[in-house]
């Protein structure tokens, strides 16, 4: 949830809770009454609750070093208070501990489960059940095995023992049935990566722009050598005075792969080739991806872009870059695709013999009615601002929802 609030990730932290519901125990979603437990049970279950919130808490202040300040307004500070060699050394504690308490906690349920089915089902049944406990066992083992592989890339020495590298093995070990067995859990991943049962599910580990936030900056001209103005995204970074937007829920698909792109080059990004060019004819359908067009009545002739890094402004004057009027601080890098104009061969070339455009012959559509209807409101509203558009869609269904609760 803190992520969720601190951070613009989208609908990738609601599938992540989506995920984790599916650990809940079904009968928290059941409405009936269950057996009170006891008072001691209950005292004992709110005093180990409060211990372990209050541990977490304690933890994250220290080592992140909160700090709350009201003056002259209200902020939160914070700083990594440990290094990376200690993180590390937790790390190489915690995730065995975590895969043996995995271990042990799927164990014990799957011989309580074979208990129950003995003593609890009569004749026949006892034997389907068994039958029916005893594969999903096998399945929860299954499943239980291979996602080791992806949990211990975390911590380098837990995968040397889950997956090793059987070839730096053999040389030590003269069974090699027993040094085979090693790599029984990679191979068993490797077999079924391909039904994506499991993964090392979340966002990137490692973060890039420690050294400022790579951007591109598209800019157009109607002369190479001066009056170069620049193209605004909705979401992205450009203008250093802009606030940084809310995004979240909504997934702007342009806006992030224009920050891909920016961790390598248009020859690696051919779309971005494709976009240029488009930028330079004046789609509309494309123009309306862009907040701020600077040139809204003819498209420009020349078209090109810089790559620029990014960093945050500080708030006080001792920052290295403080500022009171802008959000960011930009440093021109270099030269991220050199000004072309629309007519030039070699780009022409290159769009036709990746398939992004083709001979420029129009070829007639034929649409059914409600594809004519479709098109012709979509011209009607052209493209919404992707946020805007999902917080009405979502405000209109829970409306609906609470004005049929009411009706009721």
């Amino acid at each position: 949830m803190l992520i969720i609030i601190t951070g613009n990730y989208n609908f990738f932290n609601l599938l992540t809770i989506a995920l984790c519901i599916s650990l809940v125990e079904d009968d928290f979603f059941k409405r009936h009454k269950v057996e009170k437990p006891s008072t001691i049970q209950t005292l004992f279950n709110k005093l180990f609750s409060l211990v372990v919130y209050g541990y977490l808490m304690y933890q994250t202040v220290m080592q992140f070093s909160l700090q709350v300040s009201y003056s002259p307004y209200f902020e939160i500070k914070s700083k990594i208070a440990f290094s990376k060699e200690e993180f590390s050394s937790w790390l190489e504690k915690v995730v065995p501990a975590t895969i043996i308490l995995g271990a042990v906690s799927l164990g014990y349920i799957i011989l309580s489960s074979l208990f129950r089915c003995l003593a609890e089902e009569k004749g026949i049944w006892k034997l389907w059940s068994l039958m029916q406990c005893a594969v999903m066992g096998v399945l929860a083992v299954a499943m239980f095995s291979i996602s080791l592989v992806p949990l211990s890339v975390i911590e380098k020495n837990t995968q040397q023992y889950v997956s090793p590298d059987l070839h730096r093995y053999r040389s030590y070990l003269k069974d090699y049935h027993l040094t085979n067995s090693y790599g029984l859990f990679r191979r068993m991943n490797e077999k079924l990566d391909s039904f994506q049962l499991t993964s090392s599910y979340g966002l990137f580990r490692v973060m890039t722009g420690v050294g400022g936030r790579p951007e591109v900056i598209i800019e157009g001209s109607n002369s190479p050598d001066s009056g170069w103005k620049e193209y605004e995204f909705y979401y992205k970074p450009g203008n250093i005075s802009r606030v940084p937007p809310i995004v979240a829920p909504h997934q702007p698909r342009l806006d992030w792969q224009m920050w891909f792109a920016a961790l390598g080059s248009y020859q690696h990004n051919t779309w971005f080739v494709h976009l240029i060019y488009r930028l330079m004819t004046g789609q509309r359908e494309v123009l309306e991806l862009i907040q701020y067009n600077p040139f809204p009545n003819k498209p420009p002739k020349f078209i090109r872009a810089k790559l620029y890094h990014y960093h945050f402004t500080g708030q006080t004057k001792k920052d290295k870059w403080y500022s009171k009027k802008n959000w960011w601080v930009r440093e021109e890098k270099s030269e991220y695709f050199p000004a072309l104009e629309k007519d030039n061969s070699s780009l022409l070339d290159y769009l036709k013999r990746t398939g992004l455009v083709k001979n420029e012959k129009k070829e007639k559509r034929t649409l059914t009615w409600l594809g004519f209807c479709v098109d012709y409101i979509r011209q009607l509203i052209g493209q919404p601002e992707g946020f805007s558009f999902v917080m009405t869609i979502t405000g209109t269904a829970v409306m609906a929802n609470v004005f049929s609760l009411i009706l009721k």
